[in-house]
């Protein structure tokens, strides 16, 4: 069971890490006849790709958008949500039936209150420097990671088959349980903390925990870190046997858009996906509830009422009969910051802090990027920005 990210999307980084913690042959693929991605659409699952623009799924209309897009020469105001992006670029319909889905699967939020700028910076880019997202897609030179590499991948054993590999290659380096309350700059451009001496700092904890190590040398900075928000979400993992499922489980899972007015934001395919997750005649599948859409509701269902909303979803949309055969629930009680319109400030406000603060830095999923490839990235940064300071104030 993964009670967190449940699977990795091969990047540049991320294929170095691999690479240097040699965990090449711990990898597990995913499975190629599990490649299928699912939109719910009026009770149906459609599988997404070039046949949804010429089954119906989307209208003539949307399709000559997308076909128009390239000359669509209006550009992102300052502040605009996804929502706003993506109606103005191509259309409401394709925010309704792919983006909407989508940013509940990523981000368990909602399109309307996040930044396009901070939560999808690559398509923002893509419209600033190329006037168009197809154009930019055909024209942008991307750096492409080993080309054998699995594009999506895990490891036996899960993803914490990577931390655990981290932390022995670290070794005596790292100290766990030790909690700091506070972080205090010293003479020689020194910090202390729990009583010890360091040349530098990285804070890569959630934002409402590096607020209090900030707030007593920049309270502004500390409030803003406060007040990201970070949504509920329950995720009730079912296991069934194979022959309880109707629907043949031929992909990575199903979405749901906020029109269908659903429970629950999506199911994964997780033993579909990787079939090691489970054994041999059963089926396990990953169900998220909650998010921005309806996480205040969370702290007042009980377990059995979580499960209940599940299975019954499950029954409507697979087919799936009888009661599970195993259960687990694990509640995030704060689980995605949301990069909501206006986040920009946040990341200029952390920006502004580290070039004041000299060797202190941050790298956490609630600046530059919530995934594990964007978290990798940033961390490879941090530790060649983290380098060159040492390396400018050592003694010569």
């Amino acid at each position: 069971i993964e009670q967190g990210p449940n699977s990795l999307l091969k990047s540049p980084r991320l294929v170095d890490l691999v690479k240097l913690l040699k965990l090449e042959d711990k990898i597990i693929a995913a499975n190629p006849a599990a490649q299928k991605r699912y939109i719910l659409s009026d009770g149906k699952l459609e599988a997404m790709g070039p046949k949804s623009f010429v089954n119906g799924y989307f209208s003539l209309k949307t399709i000559f958008c997308l076909l128009g897009e390239p000359f669509v020469r209006s550009k992102s105001p300052e502040g605009e949500s996804v929502a706003e992006f993506v109606s103005r670029r191509i259309s409401a319909e394709f925010l309704d039936k792919a983006v909407d889905p989508f940013v509940s699967g990523v981000y368990a939020g909602d399109p309307h209150n996040l930044s396009m700028r901070s939560a999808f910076p690559r398509l923002f880019e893509m419209e600033r420097d190329f006037g168009s997202l197809i154009m930019g897609a055909i024209r942008r030179k991307v750096e492409k990671p080993d080309p054998n590499f699995p594009r999506t991948f895990s490891f036996h054993g899960g993803l914490k088959t990577m931390i655990e590999t981290l932390r022995a290659e670290i070794g005596d380096g790292i100290k766990l349980s030790a909690p700091v309350e506070k972080i205090e700059e010293i003479a020689n451009g020194k910090f202390r903390a729990n009583g010890e001496e360091f040349d530098a700092v990285v804070v890569s904890t959630p934002s409402f925990v590096a607020a209090d190590l900030v707030k007593s040398r920049d309270e502004n900075l500390a409030k803003i870190l406060s007040e990201v928000n970070y949504p509920k979400v329950a995720v009730v993992v079912t296991a069934f046997k194979s022959e309880k499922i109707k629907k043949e489980l031929d992909g990575f899972g199903f979405l749901i858009p906020s029109k269908e007015q659903r429970p629950i934001l999506g199911t994964l395919f997780h033993s579909a996906v990787f079939p090691e997750r489970g054994p041999e005649g059963f089926q396990l599948l990953m169900t998220f509830i909650g998010g921005v859409r309806a996480g205040d509701k969370l702290e007042s269902k009980s377990d059995d009422e979580l499960t209940n909303t599940a299975v019954e979803q499950l029954r409507d949309i697979l087919g799936v009969r009888g009661e599970p055969d195993f259960v687990h629930i694990k509640r995030w009680r704060r689980a995605i910051p949301q990069y909501r319109v206006g986040y920009e400030k946040v990341t200029e406000t952390i920006s502004h802090f580290e070039k004041a603060h000299r060797g202190f830095y941050f790298c956490s999923n609630f600046y530059r990027g919530i995934s594990i490839g964007d978290c990798v990235k940033n961390a490879f940064q941090t530790a060649d920005d983290i380098e060159r300071f040492l390396r400018k104030n050592s003694p010569q």
